[in-house]
């Protein structure tokens, strides 16, 4: 099998979406059976990392709601622990990732996906484990400095959070701006 497979020749994203659980599906039926009951649970496991993400979200909105009833320092922590609480579903996944071998397909809007095995899979795991750490730990440094009120601790995760958010804008508009024009290019040199 390839270490990706790309599906261009795919007509419509929902016919790409099917195929590339198809080619997952075949991925999985050439591992052993404990690859197999390893995927199903770690897929029941990402469900229920989902669901505490769920609950955080809601014990943010229900803080926010009643704000006048609430100690005030709440809330943003409320919200501090709700961006952390995407990590487990990141380490679960990278862990799938990496056991596997394989990056489980997942449903992204408007992108075409492929199914990245082997080493590739190996990487992107681990990659999705560091940033899962990185994250929890930012946003839980975030969350005790607000709540203890730790100046010397936030001003300096203020700053890199404003540093990380403003480049990052400017890259994301800078390659969508290169993206549209490359994409115009390739449409004008097709034309001819």
């Amino acid at each position: 099998m390839n270490q990706t497979a790309t599906f261009q020749g795919v007509g419509t994203k929902k016919e790409a979406r099917e195929q590339i659980k198809l080619e997952f599906a075949q991925y999985l039926e050439q591992q052993p059976e404990t690859s197999r009951i390893f995927h199903r649970w770690m897929k029941r496991f990402e469900w229920a990392s989902l669901g505490i993400m769920l609950a955080v979200f809601i014990v943010a909105m229900v803080v926010s709601i009643n704000w006048k009833n609430v100690p005030q320092i709440s809330i943003p922590v409320a919200w501090f622990f709700y961006a952390a609480s995407l990590t487990p579903t990141m380490l679960l996944v990278g862990l799938h990732a990496i056991v596997l071998r394989a990056v489980p397909p997942a449903i992204l809007p408007n992108k075409t996906q492929k199914l990245v095995t082997g080493r590739k899979a190996l990487w992107a795991g681990l990659g999705l484990i560091l940033l899962g750490l990185i994250a929890g730990a930012f946003w839980g440094f975030m969350a005790y400095a607000t709540w203890t009120l730790n100046w010397a601790m936030l001003i300096p995760l203020i700053n890199i959070l404003g540093i990380t958010f403003g480049y990052g804008i400017a890259i994301s508009i800078l390659f969508s701006m290169i993206y549209k024009i490359f994409k115009s290019f390739q449409k004008n040199f097709k034309a001819r």
